[in-house]
């Protein structure tokens, strides 16, 4: 009986250890379950994607960038890339050769490609409509298709500074392509393909299903008013045979830019075609320059602010040469006394200077910087200059002349079109804006943005005094007489500065910055617009004949466009209408070409019956509207080009 109790409790006992190592046991996998299934279980699926899963990024769609009228200046289209599954392909020399031939590739390399131990290859990205159509047609075992993003600029020569362009990547690279990239990119979509054990593919379907379109920017940007400042900006480039130019205009009560142009200009479409990366560059925010006579405005609006001068105030110009210290200043013609609007109205260097030396270094110094020079004026492009104004210490009497007159100092034309906006819009300077709204894809404002003022540099009075001033310029012996607009109050100032040798010191001979900056109607500003033509080298080289016939053409279309129309007229003048379809950016006005036409969507029978007012020879593929076209749209053409559309 005893032996039989202890045989039970040794039973027991054996039960119990059998029990509380099961437990354990239970544990421990418990445990490391847990470790595997959440606290490592990002880590061990993306080993696991590693070694099963293959991840090939695919270019996202981009916003589209509009300008004020919601009309597309860029837009991103779905277009066919082709791909390879080495792996699937039975005959690697056939499949190359007909892909070579189809897409213009060197053989040898698909070759190369195609007997690599890849899974997946590229073949080219973003193909053309009869590309893509042909490779199709073809039907080779392992080769495939994927959508990607392509980026079109539909109108190629307008905003392409302003607007900049991507990359292969769909990245931007400049403008607001750049500028806005975190908004405009879209989110990466991925092809997913799975390999076997032996680590052949064996499956490339799905995208991620997140993948979305970037957002939309409209920019403050009026396309007929940036087509009429391209339009004149070109045409007296060519006309003076000068190194360059730009344009811009800007409503002065809000700080939005209607209108940007740069001369030379590039294509964004092909803007790897041009061998000088310079050319992309955005001047007006990025380069710095003399302003010259321009800047004799601001002088003036010191003076009057501090009430160390009046416009009828005499000063002795000198008969055209005063010294000063070891420098002598020169008029380009023999003034005696002049009142201050007179100095203002021919342009008195030497009177300028004596204004300066009243008004004193300290407080001139302290307006210049209240006008924004010198510093960034903050405008959303990428960048921007902030120019150059010699600090205070270093100012001599021959430089508080120099500066009186625009030498010496540099500045952005972003600068000087926001400063001379301060005195359009009595007194405040407003910070300069290129983007009204972020939308996205369903129309919903993200971030808008609105006038801001950055500060009150002079009084309303003051502004009023420098304008009054101003209007005298465009008049009768006035330096700016040939930017004068009949019926309307023009308010400007010429400038022709002399360029500086950067290497030696001292100004180069013989090279200017022509330039003239104003606004109208001058008592009710709507525009005000800044010309610069660097280096005129035909006939004279003054801002008020280079530039100021230049301001005049862009102001009388502008103030057309926008129904603004001189006194008395209003009953009689319709506003001005611009067919932007029709865009002729014509470098040779004797030369007889056009644009091509944007043909998206059209039925055959418009295309032909459009095709015959060019006149324009037609070849049509497929039925239904038009799908692709080559030319492509805003491509050069002359009479007679033979077209191809295709249409689905």
């Amino acid at each position: 009986m005893k032996k039989m109790k202890e045989n039970t409790s040794w039973l027991r006992f054996r039960i119990f250890i059998v029990l509380v190592s099961f437990i354990f046991v239970f544990i421990a996998i418990f445990i490391r379950a847990f470790q595997l299934q959440v606290l490592e279980r990002d880590k061990l699926k993306a080993l696991a994607d590693r070694a099963h899963l293959k991840a090939v990024s695919i270019i996202p769609k981009r916003g589209t960038i509009y300008d004020r009228g919601m009309r597309e200046l860029a837009v991103s289209t779905e277009v066919e890339s082709v791909y390879a599954q080495p792996a699937k392909i039975e005959n690697i020399k056939k499949t190359s050769g007909l892909l070579a031939s189809a897409l213009s590739i060197d053989r040898k390399e698909l070759e190369s490609k195609f007997t690599s131990k890849k899974s997946f290859v590229w073949v080219k990205r973003q193909l053309d409509f009869a590309e893509g159509e042909q490779i199709q047609r073809l039907n080779i075992q392992g080769i495939g298709f994927v959508k990607e993003g392509r980026r079109f600029y539909p109108n190629p020569q307008i905003a392409g500074h302003i607007i900049g362009f991507v990359g292969v990547d769909s990245k931007g690279l400049e403008g607001v392509e750049l500028e806005y990239e975190e908004y405009m990119a879209g989110a990466s979509a991925r092809l997913i393909g799975e390999r076997d054990a032996h680590g052949n593919e064996i499956l490339f379907d799905s995208t991620d299903k997140d993948a979305s379109k970037g957002m939309n920017l409209i920019l403050t940007i009026d396309k007929t008013i940036q087509y009429i400042a391209e339009k004149e900006l070109f045409k007296a480039v060519s006309n003076n045979k000068a190194k360059g130019g730009m344009v811009v205009v800007m409503d002065p009560s809000t700080g939005e830019i209607l209108a940007m142009a740069n001369a030379p200009h590039f294509k964004p479409n092909n803007f790897y075609e041009y061998s000088n990366p310079s050319i992309w560059r955005n001047k007006v925010v990025t380069d710095a320059f003399e302003p010259g006579s321009t800047f004799k405005t601001f002088l003036v609006a010191a003076a009057f602010e501090e009430g160390v001068a009046k416009p009828n105030d005499l000063f002795f110009c000198e008969e055209g040469s005063y010294g000063v210290a070891d420098r002598v200043f020169h008029d380009v013609k023999k003034f005696g006394w002049l009142s201050l609007a007179q100095i203002i109205k021919h342009s008195s260097n030497i009177g300028a200077a004596k204004i300066g030396n009243r008004l004193g270094k300290d407080r001139f110094y302290r307006y210049i910087n209240d006008f924004g020079f010198g510093a960034k004026t903050g405008i959303d492009l990428p960048g921007e200059s902030s120019g150059s104004i010699p600090h205070l210490r270093g100012w001599s009497n021959v430089a508080l002349g120099n500066i009186s007159f625009g030498q010496g100092i540099s500045v952005t034309g972003i600068q000087l079109i926001s400063a001379f906006s301060a005195i359009a819009n009595h007194g405040y300077l407003m910070r300069p804006y290129i983007v009204k709204e972020i939308v996205d894809g369903n129309g919903n404002i993200v971030k808008e943005f609105r006038p801001e003022v950055i500060r009150k540099v002079v009084s309303e009075e003051t502004a009023r005094k420098v304008t009054a001033i101003l209007k005298e310029v465009t008049k009768t012996d006035g330096t700016g007489i040939k930017a004068s607009i009949d019926g309307f109050d023009v308010a400007g100032k010429t400038g022709t500065a002399q360029k500086p040798d950067l290497f030696q010191g001292g100004y180069v001979s013989g090279k200017y910055i022509s330039s003239f900056v104003g606004f109208v109607p001058a008592d009710n500003p709507e525009l005000v617009i800044l010309v610069i033509i660097d280096e005129p080298s035909v006939g004279e080289f003054y801002g008020g004949v280079v530039a100021a016939p230049v301001f005049k053409e862009i102001a009388t279309h502008g103030l057309a466009y926008r129904g603004v129309f001189p006194r008395g007229t209003h009953d009689t003048i319709k506003p001005l209408q611009v067919n932007l379809s029709s865009i002729d950016f014509r470098e040779d006005e004797h030369e007889d070409f056009y644009r091509m036409p944007d043909l998206k969507g059209k039925t055959v029978r418009s295309v032909l019956r459009l095709a015959r007012e060019i006149p324009l020879e037609v070849k049509v593929f497929g039925s239904g509207r038009a799908a692709y076209q080559r030319p492509l749209p805003g491509e050069r053409i002359t009479q007679d080009t033979l077209a191809e559309v295709w249409f689905k």
